[in-house]
C-alpha cells in the first residue's frame, strides 16, 4: 500500500480525509503551509508533515517525491479582499506545479479539488457537470483556470487524474459555518433578502467518501464529479431546521438585498486596495443571493457513491461539536 499525499491536510476537509486516510491504514503525507494548525491535534505524530509552499516548485517537488497518489486541495481561500496575483499564483500556479511533480515521479493517480463556484449563481435547476461556467469572482475564476489547467494537463500527459467539485461543505471542526450557527443561536440572524435562494449541504463524512471512490475507482479517471448530500432546499428552510436543532426561534427578519450589495463592493473597493480584508463583501452576499442547487446522478451512476448522512444527524453532529468545543 502505498504513500498518500494530501496537500492542505491542515485544513477542515483535508484533516477529515487525512484522518479517513490514516483508519483505512494508510501511509500519509500531508503538504501545509506552515502556520496551518485546525486538525493539528487529531493528526500530527500519526502522518508524515512537510511544511511549505505551494507556489515554490520545489517544495511541491519533494512532497510528491515516493508518493502513489495525491489528493489537492490547497487553495487560496475565499476572501473577500484577495490578491489576484496571489489568488493566482496559489491556484493556478500551484496546481500546476502539482502536476508536473507528479508527472516527473510517476504518481499513479491525482484528485484535484475544484468547486461547485465554477458553475457561479445557478440557473438551470440542479445543475451538472456540463452545466456552463459562470464564475462570479475571484475565488471561483481563478479555481476554473485551474480546472482547465488540469484537463489540458491530462490529455497532452496522460497523468491519470480525477475532478471533485464538493458541493457546500459543513459539519464537526468546521468553522466556516460556524457564524451560521452561532447568530441563529444568538438571535442575532438577519436575512438579506427573501431568502428563498437554494442551498445544497454537503456532509463532510459523505464528501471524503466521493473523494475516495475517485481515487481508486477506474472509471473516475478524465471525469468531474459534484458531489455531496442528496438533496437542496431553500436557505429559509435550512435556517429554521438549525434554529429548530439549537432549540430557539427561527428567524424572521429581513432587511433588502440591494443596498447590502452596494455597501459590499465600496468595502471592497476602499480596503481591497488597502490590503485590508473587507468586513463586508460581495462572496459573503452571494449567500443569500446566488442558488446551490446541483445533481450527483454522474456521481452516483458511475462510481456507486451514496451519501450517508441525512441534513438533520448531520446538523446535529455538528452542532454537538461546537457545543463541546464551547463555541456556541
Amino acid at each position: 500500500m502505498g504513500r498518500v499525499l494530501v496537500t492542505g491536510g491542515k485544513g477542515f476537509l483535508g484533516t477529515h480525509l487525512v484522518r479517513r486516510l490514516l483508519a483505512d491504514g494508510q501511509e500519509v503525507r500531508v503538504f501545509a503551509h506552515r502556520g496551518s494548525k485546525q486538525g493539528e491535534a487529531s493528526t500530527d505524530g500519526k502522518c508524515e508533515v512537510q511544511w511549505g509552499d505551494i507556489r515554490h516548485f520545489s517544495d511541491v517537488e519533494q512532497a510528491v517525491k515516493g508518493v502513489e497518489k495525491v489528493f489537492h486541495l490547497i487553495s487560496n481561500f475565499r476572501k473577500g479582499g484577495s490578491d489576484k496575483a496571489d489568488a493566482y499564483a496559489v491556484n493556478v500556479e500551484g496546481t500546476q506545479n502539482v502536476l508536473n511533480a507528479a508527472k516527473k515521479y510517476g504518481v499513479g493517480r491525482v484528485v484535484h479539488c475544484s468547486t461547485i463556484g465554477v458553475h457561479g449563481d445557478v440557473q438551470a435547476i440542479p445543475a451538472h457537470e456540463e452545466t456552463p461556467f459562470n464564475p462570479t469572482d475571484l475565488y471561483q475564476e481563478t479555481k476554473l483556470m485551474a480546472e482547465q489547467y488540469v484537463w489540458k494537463f491530462h490529455q497532452e500527459t496522460g497523468l491519470p487524474i480525477s475532478v471533485v467539485r464538493p458541493i457546500s461543505l459543513y459539519g464537526p471542526e468546521d468553522l466556516r459555518m460556524l457564524k451560521l450557527f452561532r447568530t441563529i443561536k444568538k438571535r442575532q440572524f438577519i436575512y438579506i433578502g427573501p431568502g428563498k435562494v437554494l442551498f445544497h449541504p454537503a456532509y463532510i463524512d459523505d464528501v471524503i467518501e466521493g473523494f475516495l471512490l475517485c481515487a481508486s475507482h477506474e472509471k473516475a479517471v478524465g471525469e468531474a464529479f459534484i458531489i455531496g448530500g442528496d438533496g437542496y432546499l431553500p436557505l429559509h428552510d435550512l435556517v429554521d431546521r438549525i434554529a429548530a436543532q439549537l432549540q430557539v426561534p427561527a428567524p424572521s427578519l429581513h432587511i433588502p438585498l440591494r443596498p447590502v450589495e452596494w455597501l459590499a463592493g465600496l468595502c471592497e473597493s476602499v480596503c481591497t486596495p488597502l490590503g485590508v480584508e473587507p468586513p463586508l463583501h460581495k462572496r459573503r452576499v452571494s449567500f443569500f443571493k446566488n442558488n446551490r442547487a446541483f445533481s450527483i446522478e454522474k456521481v452516483k451512476r458511475v462510481l456507486g457513491y451514496a451519501p450517508r448522512v441525512s441534513l438533520e444527524e448531520g446538523l446535529k453532529r455538528t452542532i454537538r461539536w461546537y457545543e463541546d468545543h464551547e463555541l456556541l
